[in-house]
């Protein structure tokens, strides 16, 4: 018997407490998860965050009706099938994920991701072409916020990760 990857679908915002529960009754998981900036009120704090929100995955041999211990897990809600079958996820998805990984189990997103607060950067495609600015925040997978200073003012925006260089 060989053991596969299949998608499980968790309760909101319920895929940590999904995970560790899974793995206190021996199953393997894997959490896919990248960092995101939040700011509130002044407060400005990185959080990790799953890259698929309320999905996680797990590897198992399933047979039959081996898949009622995982959907009877706390945090769980189901795992993904097609109509009553469990759908393997293949194994080169979940490499390629972790592939992306820092050494801190961090998804790395984009080339967004090699930027630091503060860094300048030239915008090189759309409205804002050729452009310096400062580079702010990862707004999310494929975007990031710049701080633009135009007309004696700062202005922030928002453009495609792609569109942006490094000085």
């Amino acid at each position: 018997m060989t053991t596969s990857w299949y998608a499980v679908y968790t309760h909101a915002q319920k895929e940590w407490v999904a995970r560790n529960h899974l793995e206190r009754q021996g199953f393997m998981s894997y959490l896919p998860v990248y960092r995101k900036v939040i700011r509130h009120a002044r407060n400005v704090r990185e959080i990790e965050r799953p890259l698929f929100p309320r999905y996680l995955f797990v590897r198992v041999t399933l047979e039959g009706r081996a898949h009622n211990p995982i959907r009877s897990t706390i945090g769980v809600n189901e795992i993904v099938c097609h109509g009553n079958v469990p759908i393997p996820v293949p194994e080169e998805i979940i490499n390629s994920l972790k592939s992306k990984e820092d050494p801190n189990g961090i998804i790395v997103l984009g080339s967004a991701m090699m930027f630091k607060k503060g860094d300048q950067v030239r915008i090189t495609s759309g409205q804002f072409e050729g452009i310096e600015a400062m580079f702010t925040e990862v707004k999310d997978s494929d975007r990031v916020v710049l701080l633009l200073n135009m007309m004696h003012a700062s202005w922030r925006v928002v453009v495609k990760a792609a569109a942006v260089e490094q000085m």
